[in-house]
């Protein structure tokens, strides 16, 4: 899609625009962009402390049976009910939009976690629990999750990309501390996870004033009108889901078989969470700096860069999979924490992509960020299938820990050629609200609602103002010559204006 307004408004940009820019920077860590962050630190942890750890399972009899069991109930949970909240957008939008969900979906995390504490007992109490506690924990996390595409939406890119570097790193921190507690004090941790995630959110919320009668302000979600927009819409969801989708089987295969093969379910697993967390964190705050670059570069290098990077990691962690097998020598916790800390890193760079999609499209936010997510999910889950078949199924050598490794560089090799490319990227980078394009959506929206134009009125208006003539906005529309003038001649009257020129002045003029 084009960039809103470049051409025909940036030789109007102010001193007092760039005043504004500058306090907008100076003040972009306070304590409610903080409050988002570590909200989403704590959500981001949870499934690491519920399904990538022996915490909650230690001494239970079966415990890497009802883990598998859990993980795969869960996770098949949070696809489907992420995938149907994006389906059904916009009558998820008003059930996201009422008091109960902000009490319910966090409680409901807690409370199915807490059941996890049963699921030692033999027999059909015992099942019955562990089944309980994995779709349970899917359906309320995928229903909480949902909040941050609400709140991604009405976030400046800057501020979402705050937030979510701050996430990353407590996720990572909050995770290490973890690994570390008894079950029981490791059930409870888990558990706050989402109640804690829960005040922490509607405390940023609150404070940045977006929370008026609802839990976000966004608008009434629909599909956009514009043939063109929806179109680059569907492309990049195709393109950021099924990136994660091919990225999460290659990552979980490694992580699952790289698990087996330190056998941490019964070993000190201390050195895989210093080692873990020591790479996870100097390749995030690397990450960090490149993505705040990213949000303010006017070109596409440190990008492609920092891609570049990430993909070489993830590479790499598939490569070295035979090695704890060629190698007695070299513990499977450091291959490990290579993997884990790409597809984190790889992560935390796609939220900000989906922070600058759900902030472009906010009538279809919760439409992209629901699939996009589901897609998300899915991955994993086909990654542990297939890794669990064969540590169990075919029994894993170093001829099966080769072809694990080549099936995973295809798959890494296939998603940079063919899904997500340089151009993808730029594409992506060129629909990201910066702080001009985002200051002219603001304001065409306020002299839309200034003036009582009409749905249609305020789509011509936009159109015109980014510089588009009659004829493009007859095509794109699907309006004759004469509606098309007609609207025209309604939106300057209605404005006050009698040419596009002093149309676009009076936009310019107007306070977002």
């Amino acid at each position: 899609m084009g960039l809103p307004g470049e051409q025909v408004l940036g030789n109007l940009k102010t001193s007092k625009d760039d005043k504004g820019a500058q306090r907008q920077a100076a003040g972009l860590i306070t304590p409610a962009i903080a409050g988002i962050g570590v909200a989403l630190g704590c959500t981001l942890a949870w499934p690491l402390m519920a399904f990538q750890s022996m915490n909650l399972y230690v001494g239970l009899a079966h415990c890497e049976w009802i883990l598998d069991r859990a993980y795969l109930l869960s996770i098949v949970a949070t696809t489907v009910t992420l995938a149907l909240c994006g389906i059904f957008h916009k009558q998820f939008d008003r059930l996201l939009g009422s008091a109960p969900a902000r009490y319910l979906f966090p409680i409901g995390m807690a409370v199915c976690t807490l059941l996890v504490l049963g699921a030692g007992n033999e027999g059909t109490v015992g099942t019955a629990l562990v089944t309980a506690y994995g779709i349970g924990t899917g359906v309320f996390s995928a229903l909480f999750l949902m909040n941050f595409g609400a709140v991604l939406g009405v976030l400046s890119l800057k501020q979402s990309a705050a937030a979510i570097a701050i996430g990353y790193l407590a996720s990572t921190v909050l995770f290490f501390a973890f690994l570390f507690f008894g079950r029981f004090e490791s059930v409870l941790f888990c558990a706050s996870m989402g109640p804690v995630a829960a005040a922490f959110l509607f405390y940023g919320v609150s404070s940045l004033q977006i929370d008026k009668k609802q839990a976000n302000a966004l608008p009434r979600q629909a599909d956009p009108e514009d043939p063109a927009e929806h179109r680059q819409l569907l492309r990049l969801i195709c393109a950021f889901g099924l990136t994660m989708l091919v990225c999460g089987v290659s990552y979980e295969l490694s992580r699952t078989l790289y698990v087996q093969m330190g056998q941490f379910a019964s070993s000190d697993v201390a050195p895989y969470a210093v080692a873990q967390a020591c790479i996870t964190t100097l390749t995030a705050i690397g990450s960090i700096g490149v993505a705040l670059v990213l949000i303010t570069s006017k070109g596409v290098r440190g990008p492609e860069a920092c891609y570049r990077l990430i993909t070489t990691f993830l590479l790499a962690g598939a490569l070295l999979l035979p090695a704890p097998m060629l190698f007695p020598n070299v513990p499977a916790y450091l291959p490990l924490a290579i993997d884990v800390a790409a597809f984190q890193c790889l992560g935390m760079g796609m939220w900000i992509l989906v922070a600058g999609l759900c902030r472009r499209y906010q009538t279809s936010c919760l439409f992209a960020f629901g699939l996009i997510r589901a897609a998300w999910s899915a991955g994993p889950l086909v990654g542990m299938l297939i890794g669990r078949w064969l540590w169990y199924g075919v029994g894993l050598d170093v001829a099966g820990a080769f072809t694990a490794a080549c099936t995973c560089v295809l798959l890494t090799a296939l998603m940079n050629n063919f899904v997500f490319t340089e151009n993808t990227l730029a594409r992506a980078l060129s629909i990201m609200p910066t702080d001009r394009k985002q200051r002219f959506q603001d304001r065409c929206r306020a002299v839309i609602e200034r003036y009582g134009l009409t749905e249609r009125e305020g789509e011509i208006m936009i159109m015109f103002a980014k510089g588009r003539n009659l004829p493009y906005v007859q095509e794109e529309l699907c309006l004759s010559k004469s509606t098309v003038s007609t609207h025209r001649q309604h939106i300057y009257q209605k404005l006050g204006v009698h040419s596009a020129q002093e149309m676009i002045d009076l936009i310019q003029e107007e306070k977002a």
